[in-house]
């Protein structure tokens, strides 16, 4: 571990094991830590409100609270974070979507750990000069 500030990371998916997986490659990254796991949207925006992490790594398709219905109160919860939707959904159609409902950015599933991570790092280092 670096001097360098760790970025909280909150992981919201249905799925206990990408849940587990996305954890265990993250925190392998100097960069980031997790500050949370959530199975659906309600308890993650209950998480967000409690541990303000400052990347939220958000699923789509959801029981209790989908990804869409969370994503505004996650907005509201954390103004300043980057929130990426990482979602199976066809990327054209859910990407415009998401990014009009205040998601950062949009990364189909099935892309590669590095491509997840360097899209976080950009979303993070955008966010940090604007």
């Amino acid at each position: 571990m670096t001097d360098q500030k760790r970025d909280r990371v909150l992981v919201v998916d249905d799925a206990a094991n990408l849940r587990e997986l996305l954890t265990l490659l993250l925190e392998t990254e100097d960069d980031f830590e997790v500050a949370g796991t959530a199975r659906d949207g309600e308890e993650a925006v209950l998480l967000a409100a409690r541990e303000q992490p400052s990347i939220v790594l958000l699923d789509l398709a959801m029981p209790v609270m989908d990804g869409m219905q969370a994503l505004p109160r996650l907005r509201g919860i954390l103004p300043d974070a980057v929130i990426l939707v990482f979602s199976a959904y066809d990327q054209e159609e859910m990407a415009k979507e998401s990014l009009e409902s205040g998601a950062d950015a949009y990364l189909e599933k099935g892309s590669t750990v590095t491509q997840l991570v360097d899209l976080l790092r950009t979303l993070r280092a955008r966010k940090a000069s604007s």
